[in-house]
């Protein structure tokens, strides 16, 4: 895309059309990867859709709506969320068996175990 626009002479007022036409007609696939960069599926789901149907009216708002959703996006909060908890309950862990072989006393075992959970 980036080609053609830099292809085209800058110097009349066509090709200010042309980049503001590419710009709308790609506007879901800019927004998809703008908004999911670890999602790469989804991203060329949304170019696809966008480059093949985009010229037809339901093909770029079906591109457009598959850009703004987010389904995966709050998935992988949900799981790095799940992972926090988890992570908790090792430190814990580790923490306790720190203290039952004598490593640390019971204050350095309290101090350390409110900084985990007040995280």
């Amino acid at each position: 895309m980036l080609v053609i626009i830099s292809a085209i002479n800058h110097s009349n007022g066509e090709s200010l059309f042309f980049r503001i036409i590419l710009f709308i007609y790609f506007a879901p696939t800019i927004i998809a990867f703008f908004r999911s960069p670890i999602i790469k599926f989804k991203f060329f789901s949304v170019l696809f859709i966008n480059l093949f149907f985009g010229w037809t009216l339901y093909g770029w708002w079906l591109a457009f709506a598959k850009a703004f959703s987010s389904r995966e996006i709050i998935n992988l909060k949900q799981k790095s969320q799940d992972l926090l908890t988890l992570d908790k309950y090792d430190q814990l862990n580790k923490l306790d068996n720190l203290r039952s072989k004598g490593i640390i006393n019971e204050e350095e075992f309290e101090v350390e175990k409110n900084k985990i959970l007040n995280l």
